[in-house]
């Protein structure tokens, strides 16, 4: 495929160009009166144009009954002796801290506005967990919808398992965080528990800007020459592009529902322990070698050559914004073609390259883009399968006396027929399906979640061997 190759240097300038942008945001703030985008509404609220990405999944959210939530949860088992009033108090101490849990969505003056109360009260109820009721627990809490326009967009539980057992389960609207908001939550309530137990302030540097900078930065990002440059080039790329050919083995319902599993496996120890050498000696990353193994796994169930791949990745590219609980998430195609039947060397080598200069193109978010491919609805056909690899997130083993362990709340929901996530830390990793009840059995999950495990396993022993071959 062709495309204008963004240098590393064009990348710094786009990067200090972004940075340049939220140092001026932030100036107007303190040297001048609100600009209109902040205006203040009395002495209660502030109000900013919400940003493009929120206002494309306000769109989003109007797909009817049957839609999947856009929802985000996670949860932490805490063993010990808690303190569940310093807990709710540590919660509202992280409500305090960050705007968007302060924050509602309304539609104002023909315009998505969002609105932060400059103090907010949120209780944290305690509700008896039954042995195994998580799943369940969970499906009732994804079903009590959150009202955009009311709030709280987020709400924390505290599930008792036992006197001395307990589940702290959190969840929140994806228009107001994502995946890393979660683990800064989860940091940040910590820290404020062990302040609240110990009587201290907590240990949390102070938030260098607000989200509604950034919303601003990146609309003059995206309505500017960088917004025309990055929709050429996926015009570009995407040219002729076609969804994968998914192996499912059930005939989808006339009525489609947004019912899901999740099926996860380890990746067998010898394998990782090959992977993590791969990348060393290849110059390059587990993302990088989970995804090109992930291409070959689905060439060849389809017998397509042509593999495209929905890659989420995030605008959170400068340090400023890396402790804010917000959405910067997006989503862009990684496209690989393996006609030529490459050796697993040359694939790595083409994986890599590609994808970097993909992801160098990811500022303007999917429905704005989308207009400019001439072919509606593209990007939600090429979006139906998805890869990821993420390190672990590791919380704090302890909070003073208490025993803190990581829990996936089991979502009940998905948003696409399969998603597949390498997840990893320095010494393990396995790989979590995410699919579809209407089109995979679970055999059928498992037995390309081995499949995948085998092409890893090529790919580390075999490095002259041909992809197809």
């Amino acid at each position: 495929m062709t495309g204008t190759h963004l240098s590393k240097t064009d990348l710094a300038a786009r990067r200090r160009l972004e940075e340049s942008l939220l140092r001026a945001r932030r100036s107007r703030r303190t040297e001048s009166p609100a600009p209109a985008a902040d205006r203040q509404a009395g002495p209660t609220e502030l109000r900013f144009r919400a940003s493009v990405a929120q206002e494309g999944m306000w769109h989003s959210l109007r797909g009817g009954p049957g839609s999947t939530p856009a929802l985000i949860a996670g949860g932490l088992r805490l063993t010990g002796p808690l303190d569940t009033a310093a807990l709710e108090e540590a919660w509202n101490d992280v409500v305090a801290r960050h705007d968007n849990l302060r924050s509602v969505l309304r539609m104002e003056d023909g315009c998505l506005t969002q609105v932060i109360a400059p103090s907010v009260r949120l209780t944290v109820p305690v509700v008896e967990l039954a042995p195994g009721g998580l799943g369940h627990f969970t499906h009732q809490e994804v079903d009590q919808s959150f009202d955009l326009a009311v709030g709280p967009l987020a709400r924390l539980r505290l599930l008792r398992v036992a006197p001395d057992e307990h589940i702290a389960f959190l969840i929140m609207h994806h228009i107001i965080g994502d995946g890393r908001s979660v683990e800064v939550m989860v940091r940040d309530l910590g820290a404020c528990y062990l302040a609240r137990t110990t009587k201290t302030e907590p240990a949390l540097p102070p938030l260098p800007l607000r989200y509604g900078d950034f919303a601003a930065a990146h609309r003059s990002l995206v309505e500017g020459p960088r917004g025309a440059e990055v929709n050429a080039y996926w015009v570009a790329r995407l040219q002729g592009a076609a969804p994968v050919e998914l192996p499912t083995d059930l005939t989808p319902p006339a009525e489609p529902t947004p019912y899901g599993a999740l099926r996860e496996l380890a990746v067998p120890p010898e394998v990782f322990e090959r992977l993590t050498q791969l990348a060393r000696r290849a110059r390059t990353t587990i993302y990088t070698l989970g995804l090109a193994a992930f291409q070959v796994t689905l060439a060849r169930a389809s017998g397509q050559r042509d593999i495209c791949v929905r890659a989420p990745i995030s605008y959170r590219d400068g340090t400023e914004v890396q402790d804010l609980v917000a959405d910067f998430s997006n989503d862009v195609v990684v496209r690989t073609d393996l006609s030529a039947n490459p050796t697993f060397d040359e694939l790595i080598a083409k994986v890599g390259a590609e994808t970097n200069r993909d992801f160098m193109y990811h500022d303007v978010p999917a429905h704005l883009l989308e207009p400019h491919l001439g072919d509606p609805g593209l990007l939600d056909r090429l979006f139906h399968v998805q890869f990821t690899a993420e390190n672990e997130f590791n919380v704090a083993a302890a909070l003073g006396a208490l025993r803190v362990e990581r829990v996936i709340p089991p979502m009940p929901y998905v948003s696409r027929p399969l998603s597949l996530r390498l997840r990893h830390d320095e010494n393990s990793a396995r790989s979590l399906a995410i699919y579809s009840t209407d089109v995979f059995s679970e055999n059928r999950v498992v037995q390309l979640v081995e499949d995948f495990h085998a092409v890893l396993t090529e790919m580390t022993l075999h490095g002259d061997r041909h992809v197809l071959g």
